[in-house]
Order: structure tokens, then sequence, then C-alpha cells
């Protein structure tokens, strides 16, 4: 996750990851999100949802894994 997390510029994050359907786990696997912080936002793990398009995700996966690729 320390990866992750630098590879997408956070300095200040929390680390998710939710067991059971109380927990809003829909799925049952092992995952985690890495939610970055702003000083103003304290411990909430609400956020704004935006929607992106495929080539915008996919630019931001390669970018990311080519700098997890350098560490």
């Amino acid at each position: 996750m320390q990866k992750v997390a630098k590879a997408s510029g956070a300095v200040d994050y929390n680390v998710l990851q939710n067991n059971g359907r109380l927990a809003h786990q829909m799925v049952d696997h092992v995952h985690f999100h890495m939610i970055p912080k702003v000083e103003s936002e304290g411990l909430g793990v609400g956020w704004e949802q935006v929607q992106r398009s495929k080539e915008e995700l996919g630019k931001l996966a390669e970018r990311m894994s080519g700098e997890i690729a350098k560490m």
C-alpha cells in the first residue's frame, strides 16, 4: 500500500479493508482501499464519486505501474 500511495502522490492516507455484508463487502474477496487524505477532512471515509473514462483510468494505471516498477 505504501508503494501505491507514493505512486499516486498521496502523502497522507488511510487504508481500508472491509469484511462482511454489514461492513459493505458485496463480493467475498480481499482488497484494500487507499484513501488519500487532506488536512481538513479528518477521519471520514466518504468522498465525492468522479466518473473517469477507460482511457483516463488506463493512463493513470500505466503511470502508477511505471512509478511502482522504479521502487
